[in-house]
């Protein structure tokens, strides 16, 4: 066999290789992820008490399985209230933003009214020939919104795109699905909690043993490798967690500080600042949605509502957010930089497509963690700037 042959033949078998493992991650992270999710959540609890359990057996010298067995439980306890205490205070406040959102809905016919007010006065501008026939369009395609309800237009506009008559059994069926598919999960989730529990507990007290099977059953070479994706992958997690959580802090800080100063200056006159800037940042942090989803559409209704001041200073607000946020971004996520746009916009599409929202998420932090891979030589995917500088050498 030549040594070209032998060098393609080589590729050929890497690609086939690298295609296995994308094969195998794909049908485990669609098919298999969610039976095993509770041992993996169990894993990582148990790899976050070995610390302060070593430091804790260093002290009492005996007892180390009763020693991670309660910070285990320690930890669970505490995410437990805090989750269970935010999730009382979330839905005692959804409920009444919901009644405000709801109130604002139902003043449907008056929003289309200043819409067409809007439009009319814009298109003033334009010749009399055009601006009477566009003003007559205008009024008889709106006079027909005047006298229905906000959930009324809604069908009605899904009637005429879709060309099917609209009935209130077929938008209430799949809710009720949805409701019901929601409650049959319910014991199937407390079985699995039970379970990452009691498996927390046990691997937490043998967690240097299981590590230690899974590093035998590997050669020298392979464990090394393992370490270091280990190290990787902990350090990219803690990064994007720091840097987005200080980038959802500062979204946050930004929009309720604005918001409470157009309530100074009477220019705001409503509440739900803490709940808007929340979802705000949450939206935000969002791929692809972005603070302009929530901000742009409030600004363009008030814009058409006649109320400019805040329309005005909506826009102001998003205008700081994006400013602020290309200023910090690149410094805060410094281990995303190198990801080309074009390739993380694709992994979030495709993540959506494969696992769903998780997907959004899923997908480009998989990228990320194989290009800190590939740039640090534990695996060879593709060539580096160095190896291709090395290779123009020789």
């Amino acid at each position: 066999m030549t040594p070209t042959v032998e060098r393609r033949f080589g590729r050929i078998v890497n690609i086939l290789y690298f295609a296995l493992i994308i094969g195998i991650a794909f049908l485990f992270l669609k098919y298999c992820f969610g039976l095993v999710s509770p041992f993996i959540f169990a894993f990582f609890v148990a790899m976050i008490v070995q610390r302060p359990t070593n430091a804790c057996f260093k002290k009492i010298k005996k007892g180390k399985g009763v020693i991670s067995t309660v910070l285990v439980l320690t930890l669970i306890l505490i995410l437990v209230t805090f989750v269970s205490l935010a999730g009382a205070q979330i839905v005692a406040t959804a409920k009444d933003f919901i009644a405000f959102i709801t109130q604002k809905i139902n003043d449907f016919p008056s929003l289309i009214e200043n819409i067409e007010n809007w439009v009319l006065g814009v298109i003033t501008i334009l010749p009399d020939s055009i601006e009477a026939k566009l003003s007559a369009s205008v009024v008889s395609g709106l006079n027909r919104f005047k006298e229905l309800t906000a959930t009324e237009a809604a069908g009605v506009l899904v009637e005429s795109a879709a060309g099917t008559e609209l009935n209130i059994s077929s938008v209430l069926a799949p809710i009720g699905g949805g409701i019901w598919g929601v409650v049959k999960e319910i014991p199937s989730v407390l079985i699995a909690i039970v379970i990452a529990v009691i498996a927390s507990c046990f691997m937490a007290s043998d967690y240097d043993r299981l590590v230690g099977f899974v590093k035998n059953q590997l050669p020298e070479k392979r464990r090394n490798v393992l370490s270091r994706s280990k190290a990787i992958l902990l350090s990219t997690l803690k990064q994007l967690i720091k840097a987005y959580g200080t980038i959802m802090l500062i979204t946050f800080t930004e929009i309720f500080i604005g918001l409470n100063i157009l309530k100074l200056f009477n220019i705001y006159d409503s509440g739900y600042i803490f709940v808007i800037s929340a979802i705000t940042c949450v939206v935000d942090i969002v791929p692809v949605l972005g603070t302009g989803t929530i901000m742009i559409p409030w600004a363009l209704y008030s814009l058409i509502t006649g109320n400019f001041p805040l329309a005005i200073g909506l826009i102001v607000i998003y205008a700081v957010i994006l400013v602020v946020r290309q200023v910090i971004e690149p410094k805060l996520v410094a281990v995303k930089l190198g990801l080309p746009p074009v390739l993380t916009i694709a992994a979030m599409y495709l993540g959506t497509q494969l696992f769903g929202f998780v997907g959004i998420f899923l997908l480009p932090i998989i990228l990320i963690m194989l290009k800190r891979l590939n740039d640090e030589g534990v695996i060879h995917l593709w060539k580096t700037g160095k190896s291709a500088e090395t290779a123009q050498e020789k």
